[in-house]
């Protein structure tokens, strides 16, 4: 039976349990049955640093999610040639769940630099955007809260449900996280190559396939 479907992309450098957190806090928020994390295999975006084998990000997603009936993983963009843009990555997963109401999570770093997304003003033309923020972001609220330049003609915003609406029908809703650890992947990082635990992090069985494949310490 057609339900609704969050989606929540990133490079998960590694996936920690903010992504996790952040997945099942928007999903309880919204009524999603689902959510599927999407691995973006080749950002368009380039990084500030390589980030780990495609194979590895994977590996990672997979046990993070293993077990749990809410999340899935997605590899819907390593399995598609070229840069993952969002927009493409809307398109393939509509065709492969049809009927399915999508809802993109962006957090509110990323939807800072909307703008310079691929096709960023038609992403709301395929599903509803979430942008999340926890409680202790330093991005206001009014510089960040507002439809991407190329559709804001085409919404408009409702202030009886605190929201923007689009011509398609579709949403942009900001989401207040209420459980969400303060926690980055750059920090990751950093704690690993520096050989501390980050298993209170990103899970045991993640921080065991961190140590076991030797990912994140820098080679003089």
């Amino acid at each position: 039976m057609p339900g609704r479907l969050g989606i929540l992309g990133g490079t998960f450098d590694p996936v920690h349990l903010g992504h996790v957190a952040s997945a099942r806090d928007t999903a309880a928020a919204y009524a999603l049955d689902r959510v599927l994390l999407v691995l973006s295999a080749r950002p368009p975006h380039k990084p500030e640093a390589e980030p780990a084998a495609i194979e590895h990000r994977l590996a990672m997603l997979e046990l993070a999610c293993k077990g749990d009936a809410l999340l899935e993983v997605s590899d819907v963009e390593v399995r598609r040639p070229g840069p993952s843009y969002m927009f493409d990555t809307l398109g393939d997963l509509a065709k492969a769940h049809p009927g399915e109401h999508l809802s993109l999570i962006i957090g509110i770093d990323a939807y800072v630099d909307i703008d310079s997304w691929h096709r960023a003003g038609e992403l709301i033309t395929r599903a509803d955007l979430i942008v999340t923020s926890r409680s202790d972001s330093d991005i206001a609220l009014e510089q960040a809260f507002r439809p991407p330049i190329a559709a804001r003609k085409a919404c408009c915003y409702d202030p009886n449900i605190g929201c923007y609406i689009h011509s398609s029908g579709h949403s942009l809703r900001y989401h207040q996280l209420t459980s969400c650890p303060a926690v980055s992947a750059s920090a990751v990082r950093d704690l690993r190559n520096k050989r501390l635990d980050i298993s209170g992090l990103v899970g045991k069985e993640v921080a065991d396939y961190i140590e076991r494949e030797r990912l994140y310490i820098a080679t003089s």
